[in-house]
């Protein structure tokens, strides 16, 4: 996709960048946990078990390929490619067919979900959302969440630096569908998307993009959301409601989670301090798991699209 550079940042490493002292503590007390141990309690983190199969032209933007782990200089933007660019997979609707709908819901999945399963992900949300009455496309965006299956950190990295991708894919839909309305929903380290992305609006000047955004045992610090935190001005200016589905027992975010950034994430407590005045937590203790919150059955999205 061509882009206009004058939304880009520039791009650099960002290796060793963030809470240096807190991550090598942080990855000393995983590698004698093990973070990778998780997969047997929790099925690799995002590994969505329990999702209903996606066909592989399932209608997506994507970044897969994106990015690569350098073993000094930590998560690179591969040749080709810049901080907003992305690609596109199957006839996305409104962007590649004719005609507008009336809303869309662009979902994006969480950390080691492969490439291969991302729309199983997707096709999931579609049919939880309309399994409980509500019959909007549910578009996909599928990120390199794989790239590094056992490193925690350069996986938030990348998740963040997918945010002004995301961004400028929701710019350029909504210019093809003017009369559109979008919804952003993430689940797990998909939060660290879908906040960036929101932030990179309010950066941009695009305040009016987005219709609600819903973050699903969001894995991003539980007060990056308040208005003193991260991103509650983003939140308060780039999108019309913010809602928190987390879960007290989480146990993947309860362990892993604290255990990799000293710190508590969105999705197992919610906000802390005062959240921004658009935002609503949600407790959804009856969700069984980590895996589960998107799914038909057990999951919460009835009261997900009561907030539609």
């Amino acid at each position: 996709m061509g882009h206009d550079d004058t939304l880009r940042g520039e791009d650099t490493a960002r290796g060793t960048d963030r809470r240096d002292f807190l991550r090598t503590a942080g990855a000393t007390a995983l590698a004698a946990g093990g973070l990778a141990a998780t997969a047997g309690q929790a099925a690799a983190f995002d590994g969505d078990d329990g999702d209903i199969q996606g066909a592989p032209d399932y209608p997506r933007a994507t970044t897969r390929g994106h990015f690569d782990i350098h073993w000094w200089y930590g998560d690179q933007l591969t040749d080709g490619h810049n901080a907003v660019d992305y690609d596109t997979v199957g006839a996305i609707p409104g962007f590649d067919t004719s005609g507008s709908p009336s809303e869309v819901v662009v979902a994006v999945h969480g950390w080691r979900t492969a490439k291969s399963d991302a729309p199983d992900h997707f096709a999931t949300v579609s049919a939880s959302l309309s399994n409980n009455g509500y019959d909007a496309p549910v578009v996909g965006y599928s990120w390199d969440s794989d790239t590094s299956t056992t490193d925690w950190w350069p996986a938030t990295d990348i998740a963040e630096r997918n945010g002004p991708k995301l961004a400028h894919f929701l710019l350029d839909y909504a210019a093809r569908c003017p009369g559109t309305s979008f919804r952003l929903t993430g689940h797990s380290l998909g939060a660290r998307v879908v906040l960036e992305a929101i932030k990179s609006l309010n950066s941009w000047g695009y305040r009016d993009v987005l219709t609600s955004a819903t973050l699903l045992g969001g894995a991003a610090d539980n007060d990056s959301v308040s208005t003193d935190g991260e991103y509650g001005d983003d939140i308060a200016a780039a999108v019309g409601r913010f809602d928190n589905f987390w879960k007290s027992g989480d146990d993947v975010l309860n362990w892993a989670y604290s255990t990799g950034e000293f710190d508590s994430a969105v999705g197992e407590e919610g906000c802390e301090g005062a959240p921004p005045v658009n935002y609503t937590d949600h407790n959804v203790d009856y969700v069984p798991d980590h895996f589960s919150y998107h799914e038909p059955g057990d999951g919460c999205m009835p009261a997900v699209v009561e907030t539609f």
